[in-house]
Parts: C-alpha cells; sequence; structure tokens
C-alpha cells in the first residue's frame, strides 16, 4: 500500500509524511526533493532553466515509478493535481487542508516555491481545491500534526 499526501504548498505535507513514516515504519519520499535530487537542481531552478511543464513531466513518471512500491509515503508537489488523474494514486490519497491565512503567513518569506512568484496562495486554491477534492480518498484539516497523523490513520482503517 501507498499513501500520498497532497494540497497546497505550505500544508505540512512532508511533515506529517515523516511522521507517518515513524509511526507506520514506512519509507518516505518527497517528490520534489527526489527530483530535485535527479535533476541536481532546485525546482525554482527547474522552473527557471527548463519550464514548468519539463518539471511536471519529470513529477509524473517519478509518480508512476513509484506506484508498485510498498509500504510508501509519498509527500506530492502542491501541482501534482495539474497533471495526473485518480488511476495514476495506487493507494489512498489524503488531502491535507488549512487555512489560507496561515498558509500565506508561512510562506510569506519563502523563495524556494516558483509558483509563489506568480500567484498568492489565494490564487492557487482556487485552481486547485476542486482538484484535490476530486483525488482525495481522505480530507483532513491539517492543525495538529498528531491530530492528523491520527486522524490519517483512523480514516486508513474504514
Amino acid at each position: 500500500m501507498r499513501i500520498y499526501l497532497i494540497g497546497l504548498p505550505g500544508v505540512g505535507k512532508t511533515t506529517i509524511a515523516k511522521v507517518l513514516s515513524e509511526r507506520l515504519k514506512w519509507q518516505y519520499i518527497d517528490l520534489d526533493v527526489a527530483i530535485e535530487a535527479r535533476e541536481n537542481m532546485q525546482i525554482s531552478e527547474i522552473f527557471t532553466l527548463k519550464g514548468e511543464p519539463y518539471f511536471r513531466e519529470k513529477e509524473t513518471k517519478l509518480l508512476n515509478e513509484l506506484s508498485e512500491v510498498p509500504n510508501l509515503i509519498i509527500s506530492c508537489g502542491g501541482g501534482i493535481v495539474l497533471n495526473n488523474t485518480k488511476n495514476q494514486f495506487k493507494g489512498a490519497v489524503v488531502y491535507l487542508k488549512t487555512d489560507l491565512d496561515v498558509l500565506e503567513k508561512r510562506l510569506a518569506n519563502d523563495e524556494t516555491r516558483p509558483l509563489l512568484k506568480r500567484n498568492n496562495i489565494y490564487e492557487l486554491a482556487k485552481q486547485r481545491n476542486s482538484l484535490y477534492e476530486a483525488l482525495a480518498d481522505i480530507i483532513i484539516y491539517n492543525n495538529d500534526i498528531t491530530e492528523t497523523v491520527n486522524l490519517i490513520l483512523e480514516g486508513l482503517k474504514k
């Protein structure tokens, strides 16, 4: 089984993936970090030098490669929903939500997220929230790390 964490930038996907990994004794992977390692450059550099379509292609390729790895938690980039359909997620998809004003504060000085240079978090939410909801098997409002992990584990049992 695989658990995919989706949601807007800054919602806590990687943090939750790490804690879930410890609780379940499963491996986790952050797709963005893995792509950076493969490309030997940061996401912002990939967007600047090769463009967003190139990045999305690499993201989808890696998503597909991981679809057969057992007992894996995958922290997806915020834009994973733009080019991928439900059948590409071979496992439980968990949509993490947080208040947009909280995300705006968290991301205020984050220069590592290229799309936030062109869009604010409210615009991204308008573009993506319905896509996240369509893919999600479980939707959780992420306020507290421990509570969120417990809710995910409860949701997986159902």
